[in-house]
């Protein structure tokens, strides 16, 4: 259950009961100074007032709805940020994380062959050449792989981060803080925006991941890229195709050391079920952070213009 901060909460309490003291001021006087304009502007402030009380109380029940509605949607508990942090844990946990660390022990066993050489003869001016020809393409291959790889983690990393930066600041701070300001008329317009930025950000930006979730995996499924990657699998081997050949080169190399020079036997196909995997997990990585950013932006700028008036 989101909670407020109890330093904003004594501060709410205290603008509410100064907006109330003036508002009866403003009744007062206009009663006394026989002014109806008072009488007005303390029932336009009075009805601010109540519009800003009941916003509050309207943005916890949109979170409630938000979290029913994301656990029905991905049949997972817990508030659309955990859901969302969860699907995104377990892409890094399970999809990245096991093949970048094959890719990079490939790399490690490709650069020691690759840097052997090997003298045909025993006299100097015999010619010298790589022990394993042919690894240089592969190589390239296997470091720009570890290359994106790092980069996927990192995107992902960052989304989990930021997820947690607005689990902890949005309903929290910013949400009261907008309650706040809307209470006084000069800064009513920071405080909407404030109000809005909180519930879209807390709300709907996690919402659309909890969504999207669902979608990816009905399309993970649909191309058969669950096979290699399933988000509610358990134990799953990554690479087992990069692993298979880096053993063998290894295998390879012990054995038949002695007949050197030996063309690699390591294989270009090895590396499409790899290649595969990172359109899969940029869905994630790259397209669903910047669809879910850019329909929250659309929504508070929406929202914040509608509430204003100034659209």
């Amino acid at each position: 259950m989101l909670a407020l901060d109890p330093f904003y909460l004594e501060i709410i309490g205290i603008a509410v009961v100064g907006m109330a003291a003036y508002i009866a001021i403003l009744y007062m006087a206009s009663k006394f100074l026989g002014r109806p304009q008072l009488t007005a502007y303390a029932n336009v402030e009075l009805n601010q007032l109540v519009a800003s009380i009941a916003i509050l109380v309207l943005a916890f029940f949109i979170a409630e709805f938000a979290t029913t509605f994301s656990q029905a949607v991905s049949g997972s508990d817990g508030t659309p940020i955990d859901i969302s942090v969860n699907f995104l844990s377990k892409v890094v946990n399970r999809g990245v994380l096991p093949t970048y660390f094959d890719l990079v022990r490939s790399e490690v066993v490709l650069s020691y062959f690759n840097s052997l050489e090997y003298r045909m003869g025993p006299g100097v001016w015999n010619w010298t050449t790589k022990a394993v020809p042919g690894l240089e393409p592969i190589l390239s291959i296997v470091r720009m792989l570890v290359f994106t790889y790092t980069a996927l983690y990192g995107t992902l990393s960052i989304q989990i981060v930021i997820f947690r930066f607005i689990d902890a600041f949005m309903y929290t701070f910013f949400l009261p803080a907008g309650v706040v300001l809307r209470f006084f008329p000069p800064t009513r317009d920071a405080g909407i925006f404030l109000i809005v930025m909180a519930i879209a950000f807390q709300c709907f930006f996690p919402m659309l991941y909890a969504i999207n979730s669902t979608a990816l995996d009905s399309m993970w499924s649909l191309h058969g890229w669950s096979n290699g990657y399933d988000p509610q699998a358990e134990d799953i081997q990554y690479s087992e195709g990069i692993r298979a050949q880096a053993s063998t080169i290894l295998d390879f190399g012990n054995t038949i050391s002695d007949f050197l020079p030996i063309f690699q036997p390591f294989s270009f196909l090895t590396f499409l079920p790899t290649l595969d995997r990172v359109a899969e997990i940029s869905l994630a990585a790259l397209f669903l952070p910047a669809f879910s950013m850019g329909l929250t932006i659309a929504f508070i700028n929406a929202t914040t213009k509608f509430l204003t008036g100034k659209g």
